[in-house]
């Protein structure tokens, strides 16, 4: 049997129940353990309890947006890594979300999900 690289776990932090099972499959298939919450507030809950190599965080979402997501792991001090998956594609967000320590950002609707999956094995190389 070959040996595998450690298993790679990630948290999906998305409101779209579509979204969600595409690129958990997606993911899976690629040999990475998903977690998932569908708003904020469980995100930061799922973070506090588990060590995840890479979150992928939407920015619009019930409860706790992923700006105030991130504002929490800055104030926490938390260092795990977030790359964002959002709509909004305003150069004004971009700038937030890198200053409250986002990794990277993707607009959803100019990525596909092959993609997303290439941008966290780029970015856990």
């Amino acid at each position: 049997m070959k040996k595998t690289a450690k298993l790679r776990k990630i948290l999906i932090a998305e409101d779209d129940p579509f979204l969600v099972k595409i690129a958990s499959n997606r993911l899976r298939e690629e040999g990475f353990e998903v977690d998932t919450a569908g708003n904020g507030a469980e995100a930061l809950e799922k973070i506090s309890k588990n060590h995840y190599s890479v979150v992928l965080l939407d920015l619009i979402m019930p409860m706790k947006d992923g700006f105030e997501v991130l504002r929490v792991l800055r104030q926490k001090k938390d260092k795990t890594p977030v790359l964002i998956f959002s709509n909004l594609a305003q150069d004004e967000d971009k700038e937030e979300v890198k200053r409250l320590g986002a990794k990277g950002y993707y607009v959803k609707s100019d990525i596909a999900i092959d993609e997303v999956v290439k941008a966290v094995k780029n970015f856990l190389k």
